[in-house]
């Protein structure tokens, strides 16, 4: 047990927990929470806390997974996976790879830990691939009162159902098991599209590839089309601008136009249109299907809102967000980016029963955030968008409720799990208040 202060990847919050608890097990982490339920004290377990939204916010205690981070069990024959929730997907991507195999979605960011990333909803790309929860095969949950429950379709199916996006309010996910699939390489390829022409072919793009996103740089005529497919093609070098991404020189040249941009705001048009010329070239590289998904260099302190709208509105989304940027005061430094989720059956999950787009509204300052961010809400309100838990949003308990058609049993599901309030922080009385 420690005590120091916690802080979020961005440092647009921090906490000073009054105890940090690091146990070395599942029977050391029920411990703590049977402590906190009968001594009345809030326990907030915490991943990676890269979360930009006060889903990690700490009222009391928190519980961190630095020590329960192992791959327990790699089970080749039947592709599946059993790590620890402190486990990062960075070395779980690894530990597949040596055995042949891979995730089927993955984020471009791989930092989180397992029981953070499931935690929030988080997700990839791929228009016929849901998120990375519906992979899951089984959970290990320490309740509110210090009970162990394992977690399948055959036991407590409902519980089960609902802590593959748990919010981090059913309670501790010590254990995951994830279906997987052969390792496979991709190859991407990156094309500069006209604005209008990729939102027009927008249906042809996603379904023509295994997995898409794009990125289009505010005030830019032009947007980045990134496919990806499968491939058994020879794996390419790196080119000299992948390598200075990986060495995170090409992060620091980008921080100090967003700096330079803060200070100077009348530059940022301009700034976005050179860096997409001298930056954002079209190639073809092919590696191995996580290395070529995920972003490889650091990436500069910055603010991301996202909403995950149904698939059929996005391309009027995606121009009505771009309209309402070019007419603001504010200026928007950083690319937004729009990625592509099948539908699953998790109850909060932003995906749950539809296709969807997310479409991610990112800045690198603070100070325009919160109009950006007012503007994209509402825009994405007009459009029934619900909000990635781990980054910023502001929609009210009513709005969510008629947003998610199960948020009553999960929330009847939480106070039964926690029946004594240990994992309430400020995020869960915000989005199921008492």
């Amino acid at each position: 047990m420690g005590s120091t202060i916690i802080r979020n990847w961005d440092r647009t919050r921090s906490w000073r927990p009054r105890a940090t608890y690091h146990p070395v097990d599942e029977t050391g982490a029920a411990e703590v929470v049977r402590q906190g339920a009968e001594q009345g004290r809030p326990l907030k377990p915490v991943g990676g806390a890269l979360s930009w939204s006060d889903a990690p916010a700490i009222s009391a205690d928190a519980m961190r997974f630095d020590r329960m981070a192992r791959i327990v069990e790699i089970d080749a024959g039947r592709k599946r996976v059993r790590v620890q929730a402190g486990a990062r997907l960075s070395s779980v991507n690894q530990a597949l790879a040596q055995h042949g195999l891979a995730l089927d979605n993955f984020g471009s960011i791989v930092m989180q830990t397992v029981g953070g990333y499931l935690g929030t909803g988080s997700h990839g790309t791929g228009g016929r691939t849901p998120i990375l929860a519906s992979s899951v095969t089984h959970l290990r949950l320490i309740d509110g009162l210090g009970e162990v429950h394992e977690l399948d379709d055959a036991h407590e199916p409902e519980l089960f159902s609902a802590a593959r996006v748990h919010l981090g309010c059913l309670g501790v996910v010590t254990e995951v098991t994830f279906q997987c699939v052969d390792a496979f390489d991709l190859e991407e390829r990156l094309e500069l599209v006209d604005l209008e022409t990729a939102l027009a072919d927008l249906d042809r793009i996603v379904d023509d590839n295994d997995y898409v996103k794009l990125w289009w740089l505010p005030y830019t005529n032009e947007v980045q089309v990134y496919r990806f497919n499968r491939t058994d093609r020879p794996r390419t070098r790196k080119t000299f601008n992948e390598r200075l991404d990986a060495s995170g020189v090409s992060s620091i040249a980008f921080a100090g136009l967003m700096a330079l941009s803060r200070t100077f705001p009348g530059i940022t048009p301009r700034m976005n249109r050179s860096a997409q010329k001298i930056s954002f070239k079209p190639r073809v590289r092919i590696d191995r299907s996580d290395r070529i998904i995920r972003y490889a260099g650091s990436i500069p302190r910055h603010q991301e809102a996202e909403y995950a709208i149904p698939r059929e509105r996005a391309a009027t989304a995606i121009d009505e967000v771009r309209r309402a940027v070019l007419a603001a005061d504010y200026r928007v430094n950083f690319p937004m980016e729009i990625r592509f989720v099948a539908a699953d059956d998790i109850p909060m999950s932003p995906v749950s029963g539809r296709d969807s787009c997310f479409v991610g509204a990112y800045v690198g300052s603070r100070r325009w955030a919160g109009p950006y961010f007012a503007d994209f809400e509402a825009l994405m309100a007009d459009h029934d968008g619900r909000p990635h838990w781990g980054k910023s949003f502001s929609r009210t308990p009513q709005e969510l409720r008629d947003l998610y058609p199960r948020y009553d049993d999960f929330d009847a599901l939480r106070r039964r799990c926690d029946p004594e309030g240990v994992f309430r922080n400020s995020f869960v009385d915000r989005v199921f208040p008492a």
